[in-house]
This record gives structure tokens, C-alpha cells and sequence, in this order.
């Protein structure tokens, strides 16, 4: 043979030598889709209960998963599995032997399914605290490590008859720019393959929501359905405001807030609080008390409270009374009656002593919507509470 040709042959194997675990490593990748492939497949049938033991999958194709997250985790998974793969050959030598490509699929399942392990540990954590927070720890890693001794011989296979087929050369010396980007790309890949379980099962959540709250039977009333997505804020349990003052005060440790139900003329609409005073001494209140409500899908309703008299009650103004031990005092919340067809309505009423005060809620059915008008009277001693007939 020619001295050009055996140039050419050691220039083939200089280019070949460091494709060739890339080769080894898609091979690991194409045989972690094929096995969820067929672990799908097989868990329609009546093999699913034993198809772990020989179909062991860290990313599986989940069924009940919202379109398209059942095919993206596992194809998420597969390509982390094969750039994991290919960092391990990478750190380790260009040219993979049979056995050291086997253990480079065994550690490189385990890297994958720990990668799992540590989303669901960390999703225990947040949702049930930390008496379970370890309870997903290791199981998924070590299903990826036993799928990696089950088929990584095959990818053994391929580096094996690479080996064999390549030209006879000396092996380049692997170069440290070349092996840190590879590292960093498995990294980068394993910490993708994490984002895209979150968000699948997010997305899954999100249907599993919508589907529950489309199954629900309309509201009697007319009102909107309740929408777990729905935009709003949460009502404040306290306002700004000085609360309760004064050494004599009707404090939380001497009196409580009552809330009625509602109560209705033609076209009217009222509601009675109470203010009794539990203890042994007279209490002092003076103002007006603190009031709001929370619609259906429990966010603050957008309703106009304003101090004042209405159809049902009369604001007596804001006087300083004494409530004596055992007694009360009244406000009344007056309101027109609204439709509620198709409406945010008052699901609840948020209500404290006076603002600053920390409120109370109760369960309410009424026609108050959103942007609709709300007045509320001072607090007021029964026999001067003025009360519409």
C-alpha cells in the first residue's frame, strides 16, 4: 500500500475516532424511546403488572398526562440519557470498549431517573412538608440503572463493532475544552429533562382542574361556574386602619363579631352584624365596621362599600357607645338586589370589628356582584340602630 494511502486511513480514523461514541451514545438514546415504546404499549395489556421488571422506565410514556407532555418527557429523557452517555465516553476515553459503554448506560439511566427523584422530592416537599420528602428518593435512579444493565450491552455491541470496523490508529488524546463542553451540555440536558416534568405535570394539574370544574352542575343562581383559573387576589384577612383602641375597648378578648344571613324586601336586600360584648365589663365601640366578600372562585369581589343608610337600615353615624356586659350592638349591610345570571357573586363575607381588625368570613348566598354598591351603617345600640320597615 502506498505511503497516501495509509495517510488517508490514519486521517479517517482521526475524524471517525471522536463521532464514534457520539454513535454509541444515540444508540443508548434510540433504545431509551424504544423501551418506553413498548412499555406503553404493553401497559394496555395484561402484562403491565410485570412489564417493570423487563420494561423499566424512569420517563414513561404517561397516558393521563395532558397532550403533548406524554411523548415530550419521554423524548426529554432520551436525549439526557444519550448526552449524560456521551460525557461519561467523552471523560473516560474517544474510543468506547464494549463493558465501559455498558457502565456508561448504567450510570447514565441512574443520572436520569435521579434527576426525577430529585423534581418529585422536591414537589413533596412543597406540597406535604417534610414527612414525606424523601419518599420518591432513589427509586426512580435505581430504575435507571437497571434499565441500563438490562439493554446497555447492546450500545456495548455497537462500540465493540465500531471498534472493530474503524481503521487501526492511534487513539487522540481527548481534549480538555472538548470534555468540559460535553459535561456541561449533559448537565444542561439532565436540568431540561427536570423543567419539562414540571411543566407536564403542571399542564396535567391545570386539565385535571378544568375537566373537575367542567363536570360540576351549573350554579342554581344563574352565577358563572367556578373557573380554577380565574385571575384575582385573595381577600385580605386585615386592612389598614387603627382597630380597636382605648383601654375599655371592645377588644377580641371581651367581644366578637356575628355575621347574619341575609334578609330581603322587593327589590332590597339586608344583612344584620352583630358586635356582643362576652365579658364582665361595658366595652366601648365607635366607627364603622370593616366589610368584604369573596366571589366563587374565592378572590376579592369587586364591590363598592361605602359608609351610609339604605333601604333596609339608617346610619346612625359614627358615635362612641358603650355596649354593656352580655349586650350587643348592630350594623346593618344594605345592598339593591342585582342579577346574578352569568356574574361573580358574594360566595362569602369577610368582616371585622373595625378596620385594622383582624376579619372573619362566613359562607353567604346572595345577589351582591361584582361592581355592584354595598352601604353599611355604624355601630349602633339595638334600641337606636335604625331599621327600615
Amino acid at each position: 500500500m502506498s505511503q497516501s494511502s495509509h495517510r488517508s486511513e490514519a486521517t479517517l480514523a482521526d475524524v471517525s475516532a471522536p463521532r464514534r461514541p457520539w454513535i454509541v451514545s444515540a444508540t443508548v438514546g434510540g433504545l431509551w424511546l424504544l423501551v418506553v415504546l413498548i412499555a406503553a404499549i404493553g401497559s394496555l395489556t395484561p402484562l403491565a403488572r410485570v412489564e417493570q421488571a423487563v420494561l423499566p422506565t424512569p420517563t414513561p410514556f404517561l397516558w393521563s398526562w395532558a397532550a403533548p407532555w406524554p411523548v415530550v418527557v419521554p423524548v426529554a429523557g432520551a436525549v439526557a440519557v444519550a448526552v449524560v452517555h456521551a460525557a461519561i465516553l467523552r471523560l473516560g476515553r474517544s474510543r468506547s470498549s464494549f463493558f465501559f459503554a455498558w457502565i456508561a448506560a448504567v450510570a447514565a439511566g441512574a443520572a436520569v431517573g435521579l434527576t426525577i427523584d430529585v423534581v418529585l422530592v422536591f414537589g413533596n416537599l412543597f406540597t406535604s412538608g417534610w414527612a414525606s420528602w424523601a419518599l420518591d428518593l432513589g427509586s426512580r435512579a435505581a430504575t435507571g440503572a437497571y434499565w441500563g444493565l438490562l439493554y446497555g450491552w447492546i450500545a456495548g455491541l455497537v462500540a465493540w463493532r465500531l471498534d472493530r470496523t474503524a481503521p487501526d490508529a492511534a487513539t487522540p488524546a481527548p481534549r480538555p475544552a472538548g470534555a468540559a463542553i460535553t459535561v456541561v451540555a449533559a448537565i444542561a440536558s439532565l436540568a431540561l429533562l427536570g423543567a419539562v416534568y414540571v411543566a407536564g405535570d403542571a399542564a396535567t394539574q391545570a386539565q385535571v382542574r378544568a375537566e373537575a370544574a367542567a363536570a360540576e352542575p351549573p350554579p342554581a343562581d344563574g352565577s358563572a361556574p367556578i373557573d380554577p383559573q380565574a385571575a384575582g387576589e385573595p381577600v385580605p384577612e386585615r386592612v389598614d386602619g387603627s382597630g380597636v383602641t382605648g383601654i375599655d375597648g371592645c377588644t377580641p378578648d371581651r367581644a366578637m363579631a356575628l355575621i347574619g344571613d341575609p334578609d330581603g324586601a322587593t327589590g332590597h336586600r339586608g344583612l344584620r352584624l352583630e358586635l356582643m360584648n362576652f365579658s364582665e365589663e361595658p366595652c366601648v365601640i365607635e366607627g364603622y365596621p370593616d366589610v368584604a366578600f369573596g366571589d366563587q372562585n374565592g378572590h376579592l369581589l369587586d364591590v363598592d362599600v361605602t359608609p351610609g343608610s339604605s333601604f333596609m337600615a339608617v346610619d346612625p353615624g359614627p358615635v362612641r357607645i358603650e355596649i354593656p356586659a352580655g349586650s350587643s350592638a348592630v350594623a346593618w349591610i344594605g345592598w339593591d338586589a342585582n342579577s346574578t345570571q352569568g356574574a361573580l357573586v358574594a360566595k362569602t363575607i369577610w368582616n371585622a370589628v373595625l378596620p385594622g381588625e383582624t376579619r372573619g368570613s362566613k359562607p353567604i348566598e346572595t345577589d351582591i356582584v361584582a361592581g355592584s354598591s354595598v352601604t353599611v351603617t355604624a355601630w349602633a345600640l339595638p334600641e337606636t340602630a335604625g331599621t327600615a320597615p
